[in-house]
């Protein structure tokens, strides 16, 4: 008996191989035994087949091409009668050819021969041969939202390729999407940050009208975005609305805040709302823990701002004016003796600030020294270099007070150290990869923050004590109202009080910005221990080399959009950065200038030190590319060119005016 040709055999193939697919899934999927019993059926089959005489070839042969002729038929059918838009594309990415259900949803175009990027501008990003083929591409075509997928065929013998795309109409889908997204609930955790100082400082004939009057402009303006408002405390809000609410109110960059800061009757300080809102949690307890977690740090950034938590991430509104300074010093006092509670119950103590210290954070690390070592406990003091700034600072203590040297450590050095029993303070910082030793952060059970940096959303999450508070000119100022409240007996050393005294004026400029009555209370407090402003006075006494190299920037600098000051220092030595603060500072003494950046090489990055008056946030642009601080000195680290740098500063000044603009337009509307 002849055997089958090539061809033919082909041909039984594919009579065959829908009964052993069949008997594979049978297999597999309902009964062994009935599977195995099928495929040898099927195996019998082929033998047979290919054992049959010649007579019954020529009826075979008409049976296996009738099958693919039919096959051939309803596969045509087939593609012509799906109900979905399929369209065919030549090499070139034309056209080539479609059925009606894709004619369908262009009626007014030529689509033969016209580039698929014309007819569908969302596949403008595609590359057809490199795309992964199992990700389809969502295209909105008028009210329709259609998913196309796409499939490359290959044609060896003709040397060409073609892509083949077929969409499947997903506008049901995406409505039930939007329709759970604009439903899911929205919390709100509303508080007004200065009731006590806002209700003692007003007239008490015009106190009711007043808190009446914010009471109501609160109540008002979230029922008008459909909203549930329950006042459960004198100075304290929750609210809850629908996303699709929400919206109106993200988009309008919650404009109560201007609302309420615009209130004048009769109270002689604005009001200001800090607002925290939580919308990505899977239940709304999340999504209040989320409120709760933003209205945190919405306070800690000094408050007039809302805070969004989206998952991981932070949103920021507000936060232009600067930080209402708080009279009653309760708080520092509970601080200071929940620290001093925490200190007794260690066995030791870690202080530092963070890299690169300048004086404050250098000060503000020894008044927290001493106070350790006033409650007879074993303080370290972690520095890692003694960079230019501090190098009076440490030159002095260190010489004078002789137990000192022994107890500064560096990063190693306090690894070996460090107890689960230990405590950690941070000072003038409350970033933990911007602390001088961010591997202890890590190993330390018992964290307390002493900062007056508003705070970013890379806080350290697991400190026990976060005293945050953007109102106070510096770190030096805060550790200063704790230390006063220590103890009665206690009283520091002339030289940490003078070193505690220079971080205040360094950070203020000589007492000139971010200085409130406290400011100047703890400049008395620390006068009343000994500290010599003359001496502080020398101890800012700059070399010639700097003086030199801060002319060099301010040569070097130029003026964009009327009234910001850009300089370069494009030497990476020793104190770079703080030849770039004093210039960013320096430059503000120009007449029309409002705000100060200046770029130096820092440690193979770039630094941005960025200065100003107080009517330009120079925390808020440079928050745009990963930096902070507060509203008139703040600072970034990047770690690309200089000239990147700067396009990269001047995108977000020009974000930032826009901004600006655009809130001014809206107020005035």
């Amino acid at each position: 008996m002849d055997k089958f040709r090539p061809e033919e055999k082909q041909k039984i193939f594919y009579v065959l191989a829908l009964p052993v697919a069949l008997s594979i899934i049978l297999f597999f999927l309902y009964s062994k035994i009935l599977g195995l019993i099928a495929l040898i059926l099927c195996l019998a089959l082929y033998f047979y087949l290919n054992s049959i005489n010649d007579s019954n070839k020529k009826l075979l042969q008409r049976y296996v091409d009738e099958v693919e002729l039919s096959f051939d038929s309803i596969t045509k059918n087939l593609v012509f009668e799906m109900p979905f838009p399929i369209v065919i594309l030549d090499s070139n990415d034309n056209i080539k050819w479609h059925n009606s259900f894709f004619r369908n949803l262009f009626p007014e175009k030529e689509l033969i021969g016209s580039s698929i990027y014309g007819v569908l501008p969302s596949l403008e990003d595609v590359n057809f041969e490199q795309r992964d083929l199992s990700k389809p591409v969502r295209t909105e075509i008028d009210d329709k939202v259609i998913q196309f997928h796409i499939s490359n065929v290959i044609n060896d013998e003709l040397d060409t390729s073609e892509t083949f795309l077929y969409g499947i109409d997903n506008t049901y889908d995406e409505s039930i999407k939007q329709l759970f997204k604009d439903k899911r609930f929205v919390f709100f955790t509303v508080f007004l940050d200065n009731y006590e100082d806002l209700r003692n400082s007003t007239d008490a004939i015009n106190r009711p009208q007043v808190l009446g009057t914010i009471d109501r402009t609160i109540t008002e303006y979230f029922n008008s975005h459909n909203g549930v408002v329950r006042k459960y405390e004198n100075d304290r809000f929750m609210v809850v609305m629908e996303y699709q609410d929400y919206q109106q109110i993200y988009d309008s960059k919650f404009s109560i805040l201007d609302d309420i800061r615009e209130i004048d009757l009769g109270n002689t300080i604005n009001p200001t709302l800090s607002i925290g809102a939580g919308i990505s949690g899977s239940n709304p307890s999340e999504i209040y823990d989320d409120s709760t977690a933003a209205i945190d740090i919405a306070l800690s950034r000094g408050g007039d701002q809302a805070v969004v938590k989206v998952k991981d991430n932070y949103e920021y509104f507000g936060g232009k004016s600067k930080a209402t300074e708080k009279t009653s010093k309760v708080k520092s006092r509970v601080i200071s003796g929940a620290l001093k509670r925490m200190i007794l119950a260690s066995s030791e103590i870690f202080i530092m600030g963070h890299n690169n210290p300048d004086m404050d954070s250098f000060g503000s690390s020894l008044g927290v020294y001493e106070g350790v070592r006033f409650l007879k406990k074993k303080p370290y003091i972690i520095l890692n270099e003694v960079p230019r700034q501090i190098e009076n600072m440490y030159s002095s203590t260190t010489s004078n007070l002789k137990e000192l040297r022994d107890n500064i450590l560096t990063e190693e050095e306090a690894l070996n150290i460090i107890k689960p029993s230990s405590l950690v303070v941070v000072v003038d910082n409350h970033r933990k990869n911007s602390t001088e030793a961010p591997s202890i952060i890590d190993k330390a059970d018992q964290i307390v923050i002493i900062d007056h940096h508003r705070r970013g959303k890379d806080y350290i999450k697991k400190s026990t004590i976060s005293y945050i508070e953007p109102y106070a000119s510096s770190a030096s100022e805060l550790v200063t109202e704790i230390l006063n409240y220590l103890d009665e007996d206690f009283k520091a050393r002339t030289q940490i009080a003078e070193s505690l005294l220079a971080g205040i004026t360094v950070d203020t400029k000589n007492f000139v910005y971010q200085t409130g009555v406290r400011t100047f209370e703890a400049a008395s407090i620390l006068k009343r221990w000994g500290a010599d402003s003359v001496y502080i006075k020398r101890m800012f006494k700059d070399d010639f080399e700097i003086v030199k190299y801060k002319s060099e920037v301010i040569s070097d600098s130029s003026i964009v959009n009327d009234m910001i000051a850009i300089g370069h220092f494009n030497r990476d030595i020793d104190g770079s950065t703080l030849i770039a603060s004093q210039a960013a500072d320096d430059l503000l003494t120009i007449k029309g200038v409002k705000a100060s950046f200046v770029l130096t090489r820092s440690n193979n990055k770039i630094h941005i030190s960025g200065r100003s008056l107080g009517d330009i946030s120079v925390q808020l642009i440079l928050e745009r590319i990963g930096g902070g601080g507060h509203l008139t000195a703040a600072a970034t680290q990047l770690d690309m060119s200089m000239e990147n740098a700067e396009d990269l500063l001047k995108k977000a000044i020009i974000e930032y005016l826009r901004e600006e603009e655009e809130d001014e337009s809206n107020t005035n509307r």
